[in-house]
């Protein structure tokens, strides 16, 4: 038997596979961005994996400008798990929409990481889950949690640095898109009277490295002060924002649930 017919074989079998699974119709979870849904069919994948890549650590306020409104619009329960605390702020997780009584925080150490992602994955109730830290996982763990997610329907992100995949040299890309998000400077904003243009609405580069069965884009999006992402970046970070209420009134009005595995 040829390498050829071998390949096609194998592809029978994953689409006969597919087809028993309870979840197998096709579901998406819309980005609300209509050049992005019109590229990927209607939205991102459900019951299937998508890969985050940080180039620069600060380049995780741009990534999470995207990502935390699409969990929100979801309504299901996040998980979101690694091996160190997630550096959250819960003013500007509040901000995006996401209910922190549906965020579970589960914090394990690095070598069960990908074992607790499985479990999450495998579970009866439809969630998603953050998978972040600098970790490259094997194409098998890709392959096992691609198995999980799609025997449940849950869907999994992976949100890590690009630094340490080049440093390996093992990068897999088993997952149903992989992306880049990055600042990108603004345009100047031209105004009538003055000598000098002024700064103009801050943007995103937006990049789709891959996507099975479909072609990579790139985007450039503009986020006026109108729009859902007219929160500052910075607010989605601990370490880097101010506190928009008193500290004693965020802990009695949205507790966010945390566990160690």
């Amino acid at each position: 038997m040829t390498s050829n017919a071998l390949a096609r074989l194998r592809e029978q079998v994953r689409c006969l596979e597919r087809r028993s699974l309870p979840h197998s119709p096709s579901r998406v979870l819309p980005t609300g961005l209509k050049p992005f849904d019109d590229h990927l069919g209607g939205g991102l994948k459900t019951a299937s994996l998508h890969d985050i890549l940080l180039p620069d650590p600060l380049e995780i306020g741009a990534s999470l400008a995207l990502l935390l409104p699409l969990l929100a619009h979801s309504g299901w329960p996040v998980f979101w798990l690694g091996s160190v605390p997630p550096p959250l702020h819960a003013w500007g997780l509040h901000q995006t929409g996401i209910s922190l009584r549906h965020l579970i925080c589960v914090e394990s150490d690095a070598a069960s990481v990908m074992a607790v992602a499985e479990d999450i994955l495998r579970g009866p109730e439809r969630a998603l889950i953050v998978i972040a830290g600098p970790r490259v996982p094997s194409l098998t763990e890709v392959r096992r949690l691609n198995l999980a997610a799609e025997s449940s329907g849950n869907t999994g992100f992976f949100l890590r640095p690009v630094s340490s995949s080049c440093a390996s040299r093992k990068d897999p890309c088993a997952c149903a898109t992989r992306w880049q998000i990055t600042s990108h400077p603004s345009a100047p904003l031209c105004v009538p009277g003055q000598v000098l243009p002024l700064p103009g609405p801050r943007r995103l580069s937006v990049s789709l490295l891959r996507m099975r069965g479909g072609r990579p884009a790139h985007w450039l999006l503009d986020c006026p002060d109108h729009a859902p992402l007219s929160r500052p970046m910075a607010s989605f970070l601990a370490h880097r924002a101010s506190p928009a209420l008193p500290a004693r009134s965020l802990s009695a009005r949205s507790p966010a649930c945390r566990a160690r595995a």
